[in-house]
């Protein structure tokens, strides 16, 4: 009879566990505009804590200088990325038409060993020809409708910026008191508070100083190639690659697939466009598949399927902030399973070492 019951209690407890995690996927997804704010605010805590401790200790600066001057050298990058993306939208609509008509030749230059043009194939697929054509798809992409849709949309970020850094600011000065606080309330629970949130400032800390390096050199890099090779907006897709690298696996893949097909409609399928391409490819195998690796070591401890199974749930929920994010939440959910005895047999799942965790 009792096992009869501990069986029902555990489908109840099944059962109910899913309509949580239901319930909180649905939360999550509707409180986004409240939720992803404060989450970037606590992952640039992590990052700049560091930063803000040592112009405290070293240098002697105090903490709310400090958090100033941290705040002016955001606010300083943000403005400047602005600039430079409102002069590249408006100088890359006057290369359209020639990036048509490049994009028509390689076309044609693909199909020419086959004997067929690019009439023949829209005629196959009952397409009207004069809607073929391979300018006039550039020019739907990137008409100027698409271009103020764009910079609108960062005006949008740009005044979420403030939000951020306001939640940012009073984290950043309250976070060494709250964990206390924290340290205090939960000292008679089962979950070793200290070692917990240790391990977060640990590899938290290192993995957002490391992986922000690295996402930097990699930018540098790619913009000087592309100076070098004399690709237009070269500081754009620098700073693509930059950003691009805080998303695993696929980020690095588009951040190279960009400068590459602009490349190729610079200079056609040439040898200049593919060197170029081989050149972006060689540095991005180095800073992603080598040093990155090397310098981060084992401290993530994330299983390479989790860590796509969290990019494609975050996407999903969040959409592009969300796959940025995705990594470092992943790292917060494994410590915590890995702290909590009930939760622990997830957290050996979630990571790469097939052992019992202490």
């Amino acid at each position: 009879m009792e096992n009869g019951n501990s069986k029902k209690l555990t489908v109840i407890s099944y059962f109910l566990g899913i309509i949580v995690a239901v319930i909180l996927v649905y939360l999550l997804a509707a409180f986004r505009n409240l939720l992803i704010p404060i989450v970037i605010a606590v992952f640039l805590t992590y990052l700049f804590f560091p930063i803000l401790d040592w112009m405290n200790k070293k240098i002697r600066i105090p903490k709310g200088l400090g958090i100033i001057l941290i705040f002016i050298f955001n606010f300083a990058i943000f403005y400047l990325i602005g600039l430079l993306f409102y002069s590249s939208f408006a100088g890359f609509s006057v290369k359209l038409e020639a990036y048509g008509q490049m994009l028509s030749k390689i076309i044609q230059d693909i199909l020419s060993p086959f004997n067929i043009t690019l009439t023949e194939i829209a005629q196959m697929f009952g397409i009207e020809t004069e809607k073929f054509n391979a300018g006039n798809l550039i020019k739907k992409l990137f008409d100027a409708g698409i271009i103020q849709n764009l910079l609108s949309s960062f005006s949008d970020l740009f005044s979420n910026f403030f939000i951020v850094m306001l939640f940012w600011v009073f984290m950043i000065m309250g976070k060494t008191k709250f964990e206390d606080r924290l340290k205090i309330a939960l000292k008679d629970s089962s979950v070793d508070v200290s070692k917990t949130l240790n391990s977060i400032n640990d590899q938290l800390q290192s993995y957002l100083l490391i992986k922000t390096a690295v996402s930097l050199a990699t930018g540098i890099t790619f913009t000087i190639i592309l100076y070098i090779y004399g690709i237009p907006f070269a500081m754009i897709w620098g700073f693509l690659a930059f950003v691009m690298n805080y998303i695993p696996n696929v980020g690095s893949l588009i951040a190279t697939v960009f400068p590459i097909l602009i490349g190729m409609l610079e200079y056609g399928l040439g040898l200049t466009s593919i060197s170029l391409a081989a050149v972006l490819v060689i540095v991005q195998q180095i800073f992603g598949n080598m040093i990155e690796p090397k310098l981060l070591g084992s401290k993530m401890d994330l299983s390479t399927v989790f860590i796509l199974l969290s990019l494609v749930f975050w996407g999903w929920v969040w959409g592009i902030v969300g796959m940025f994010l995705a990594v470092p939440i992943a790292s917060v959910m494994k410590i915590l399973c890995s702290n909590i005895e009930p939760l622990k047999p997830i957290a050996i799942i979630m990571g790469t070492k097939a052992e019992p965790i202490n």
